[in-house]
C-alpha cells in the first residue's frame, strides 16, 4: 500500500455548510488523518476557527486570499516536499474508508474513472481541437478526463511553470484561453496531467470511487455508514446544490453528518439552529440585492 499524508478540502463562504459536514464525514472512519482547510476568500471572508478547535483541522497557509474558481486545489501540488494527499470539494461525503480503497494504488495521481460524452468534453475540460489549430499541433484527443472534485495527489511532480501558459496567477486566478479550457482549474490541470502522463513523467490510475447522481447516490443506507461501513465511496453534489439542504440529493446523508458535527460542540443543536436561521436571512438578502439590481440597472 502507498501511503495517502493527508487531506485537503477546498473551502469558501458559500460552502461552508458543506465544509463542515465533509469534515465530519472524513473524521468518522479517519479520526487522526491530517485534514487541511484551503480556505479561498474570493466570495467573502468567514471563519473556521470552530472547526480548527473541534475537529482537529488545520489551515494550509497562503499569503492570497482570492484564488477564484477551484484554483486554490493547484496550490499543494507545488510543495516542494513531496508526499501523497486527497483533494476534495466540500460538497463531498465520505460514505466509508475510502482512503484505504485509495491506498492500494502507488500512483503519483488517482483520479476518478468516468466515462464523459466526447460532445461535453469541450466544455467540461478543454477544446483538443482548437488547442491544436493554436499552440499544440501535437495533442491528441484527451485519452481520459477527471472530475477534479476528488483525486489524490502527489506535492512536487507538477510545477507552477507547466501551468504558466494556460493560468494567469492574479486574484483570483483566470485561464488564458478561456476559449480552449473550462474556466476552473478542472480543464487546464486535466491537460497538465495528460500532457506529463503522455510524456512519461507521472503515473495515473483510474477507478470508480465517486458517487454522482440519483441513480448512483440511492443504493446507500445511513444506517450503514458507522465503523463498519460497506461503501468504500465518496458522493460528489457536484452542479446539484440546492440552496437548501433539505431539497439536495440524499438529503438524508447531509443531515446524517451534519447532525455528527454539532454532536461535539457545546449546546450544539441550539448553535446549528441559530446558523440555520442566519443562513436563510443571508439568502433573502442577496435576493433581495439581486432583485433590486435588476429592477435598478446601472
Amino acid at each position: 500500500m502507498s501511503r495517502i499524508h493527508r487531506v485537503y478540502i477546498a473551502a469558501n463562504r458559500t460552502d461552508l455548510r458543506l465544509t463542515r459536514i465533509c469534515v465530519a464525514s472524513v473524521r468518522r472512519w479517519y479520526p487522526d488523518i491530517p485534514i487541511f482547510l484551503l480556505k479561498d476568500e474570493t466570495t467573502g471572508r468567514f471563519s473556521s476557527r470552530e472547526m480548527e478547535a473541534m475537529w482537529n483541522v488545520q489551515l494550509w497557509p497562503t499569503r492570497e486570499r482570492s484564488f477564484g474558481w477551484g484554483f486554490i486545489k493547484l496550490e499543494p501540488l507545488f510543495d516542494t516536499e513531496r508526499y501523497r494527499y486527497l483533494m476534495l470539494d466540500s460538497d463531498i461525503v465520505f460514505l466509508g474508508r475510502v482512503i484505504d480503497a485509495l491506498e492500494r494504488f502507488d500512483t503519483d495521481f488517482v483520479v476518478q474513472e468516468e466515462t464523459q460524452l466526447p460532445s461535453r468534453v469541450p466544455e467540461l475540460y478543454f477544446d483538443a481541437e482548437k488547442i491544436r489549430a493554436s499552440f499544440n499541433p501535437a495533442l491528441g484527443d484527451a485519452a481520459f478526463t477527471f472530475n477534479t472534485g476528488q483525486y489524490v495527489g502527489t506535492s512536487g511532480v507538477i510545477a507552477r511553470e507547466d501551468f504558466s501558459d494556460l493560468v494567469d496567477w492574479s486574484q483570483p486566478r483566470r485561464v488564458r484561453r478561456p476559449e480552449m479550457f473550462n474556466p476552473s482549474d478542472q480543464g487546464v490541470l486535466n491537460y497538465v496531467v495528460l500532457e506529463k502522463l503522455m510524456a512519461g513523467s507521472i503515473s495515473v490510475a483510474r477507478t470508480p470511487f465517486m458517487k454522482w447522481g440519483e441513480e448512483e447516490m440511492s443504493p446507500f443506507e445511513v444506517a450503514s455508514l458507522d465503523g463498519n461501513s460497506p461503501y468504500p465511496y465518496v458522493i460528489h453534489w457536484a452542479g446539484l446544490k440546492k440552496l437548501r439542504l433539505r431539497r439536495m440529493l440524499r438529503a438524508d446523508i447531509l443531515h446524517h453528518f451534519e447532525t455528527a458535527y454539532y454532536s461535539r460542540l457545546a449546546f450544539g443543536r441550539l448553535r446549528h439552529w441559530t446558523r440555520l436561521a442566519q443562513d436563510e436571512i443571508e439568502r433573502w438578502y442577496r435576493r433581495a440585492g439581486r432583485l433590486i439590481a435588476r429592477a435598478h440597472p446601472s
